[in-house]
């Protein structure tokens, strides 16, 4: 857009873009005299059509780059709220006409149980940041570590198992609001206290808001 509206400001001022005049050679080999200094044309017009092809660029763009409506934005965060994600899905597809996006309907295996094992948490926690942060609720990365070098964490799953989380005293999580979310926690998610309460190691966990998984 900024080459277009370049070509207008020139074509309007008397300017010929990319060209130069060349300074003709007088007999003997001497250059001639230099050419005289472009000054330019300033009016009043140029600026007024600039913004108006400026605006119809703009005006195109955004009906070929579609967004989402709020109305539909605040459907999804309710939808997720209630830990339901098909339901978060037909909304968007309802109101859009589009099929539902990957950072969405990749939700639906983040909190599988083929996750709720050791090694799986950052690429969980990314799918997870991706989706509530297209949706505007501010996520953050919440790292838990294991105190005194005792790496061996585990879960206690709402089922009633213990499940194993990490061996390297690492763990990561999402946080929305006062929410934690993992695939351990299943879509609900559940509240710091809560969650580490179900967090263990030997020796205790500390944790800490991190800007990478």
């Amino acid at each position: 857009m900024s080459i277009l509206l370049s070509w207008w400001v020139m074509i309007y001022l008397g300017a010929s873009p990319g060209w130069a005049t060349p300074r003709p050679n007088q007999p003997g080999g001497q250059e001639g005299p230099a050419p005289q200094e472009w000054a330019p044309r300033i009016t009043a017009e140029p600026p007024v059509l600039v913004a108006q092809a400026s605006s119809h660029v703009l005006s195109k763009l955004a009906r070929a780059v579609p967004t989402m409506m709020e109305s539909t934005r605040a459907r999804l965060v309710a939808a997720l709220a209630r830990g339901d994600i098909s339901a978060a899905i037909v909304a968007y597809e309802a109101d859009t006409g589009r099929q539902a996006p990957a950072w969405l309907t990749n939700l639906q295996t983040a909190y599988s149980a083929a996750n709720q094992v050791a090694g799986k948490c950052q690429e969980v926690a990314r799918t997870l940041y991706t989706a509530y942060d297209r949706l505007g609720q501010k996520p953050e990365y919440i790292a838990f570590k294991a105190r005194s070098g005792i790496d061996y964490m585990t879960f206690d799953l709402s089922s009633g198992k213990n499940a194993p989380v990490t061996r390297t005293g690492y763990h990561v999580a999402v946080k929305v609001g006062d929410t934690i979310r993992d695939a351990y926690t299943g879509p609900l998610g559940l509240k710091l206290s809560d969650y580490l309460a179900r967090l263990h190691a030997v020796a205790g966990v500390d944790w800490q808001i991190v800007a990478n998984p």
